[in-house]
Parts: C-alpha cells; sequence; structure tokens
C-alpha cells in the first residue's frame, strides 16, 4: 500500500496510531485510522467485585504488551449478535482495589445478562481520565458514578467519523428471522 500523509503532511503509520492510544488521544488515533480504535477480545470471569460495586463488568484480557493509556474510557460495546450499546470502560490495574495485571472492565449501559465467552468488540470513543488511587470503596464508587454519567454524554453527542466507522461503530445490522446478520 502507498504510504499516507494526514492533514499536515506527517506520514499515518502504525507507529503513530500506538503513540497516541499510549498518551490516550482517542481523537487522534481515529483520524489516523480513519475509524475509532477497536478492541476485540473474548468476555472472561474476574473477580466480580464491579458487581458487588453495582457495575457488573464484562471482563478482556490484552496482551501484556498492549500500549493503551490506563484509564477510563467512553465506548460501543458490540455483543457477537451485532447488539450494540454504549458504556464505561476502565483498563489498568484497579489500584483501589487489586493493583493486579492490567484487564479492561466494560460497564455496559442498560445491559444484564450473562456475557461470559462472548467474543466481543468494543470501539474507543474518548478517553475520559486516567487511572487513579481512592482513599477506599466509597469514593471509587463516586467517581464511578461521575465517569458513567460523562461516558453517557460523551456518546449521546458522538458521530460518525467516516461511512467505514458508521459501521464499525454506530451501525446495528439487519437480521433476519434466525437472528443471523444479513449480508
Amino acid at each position: 500500500m502507498e504510504a499516507q500523509n494526514d492533514e499536515g503532511g506527517d506520514f499515518v503509520s502504525s507507529s503513530r496510531v500506538r503513540g497516541a492510544l499510549e498518551k490516550g488521544d482517542v481523537p487522534l488515533a481515529a483520524g489516523l485510522l480513519g475509524y475509532r480504535p477497536l478492541i476485540t477480545g473474548t468476555v472472561v470471569k474476574g473477580a466480580q467485585l464491579g458487581r458487588q460495586l453495582g457495575y457488573p463488568t464484562a471482563n478482556i484480557e490484552l496482551p501484556d504488551n498492549t500500549q493503551l493509556k490506563h484509564g477510563i474510557y467512553a465506548v460501543r460495546f458490540r455483543r457477537a449478535d451485532g447488539t450494540l450499546n454504549n458504556g464505561v470502560a476502565s483498563f489498568g490495574r484497579r489500584p483501589t482495589v487489586n493493583s493486579g495485571d492490567p484487564l479492561f472492565e466494560t460497564y455496559v449501559f442498560d445491559f444484564s445478562g450473562d456475557l461470559y465467552g462472548e467474543d466481543v468488540t468494543i470501539s474507543l470513543v474518548s478517553y475520559l481520565r486516567g487511572e487513579e488511587k481512592f482513599d477506599g470503596v466509597e469514593a471509587l464508587i463516586e467517581q464511578m458514578d461521575k465517569d458513567a454519567d460523562e461516558a453517557r454524554q460523551v456518546l449521546m453527542h458522538a458521530q460518525a467519523l467516516s461511512p467505514l466507522d458508521g459501521k464499525l461503530t454506530f451501525a446495528v445490522p439487519d437480521l433476519d428471522e434466525d437472528g443471523e446478520g444479513l449480508p
């Protein structure tokens, strides 16, 4: 493929995209790609602490070399059947409660059910803030409430960046009578 340049004349490269994601600069990464950055994976069972805090999450283990900035993101969450929901995600070590291996956890708005074992795709719409350690669970829950509210506001106003982004981030596939996606 022929090299591409951005509006400023700089080369578009995977290194620039990774660098933007390391800094939490989702708009730059999305602009370079032409669509919002995607995370794909299988939902795994976690410690279920989010459920105890009123924020059950779908957990995705990312490779150790993931260069995504730790923090909180407004996201679009797509299930394998094409169902699409808004959500708020955290990527990091959970310093208030755990400090273990990094984990990508998504609280899916307006959803209840079992997602374990499902393959999902998550579109990063906006980086909201960095990862923090709080002075206890109550302070953490208070901040989680604020993060969820902010993510809802961001997602309410989000629009497709390109036709491809529209399909990946916003379009819900047509389903036939068996619930399968139509071509």
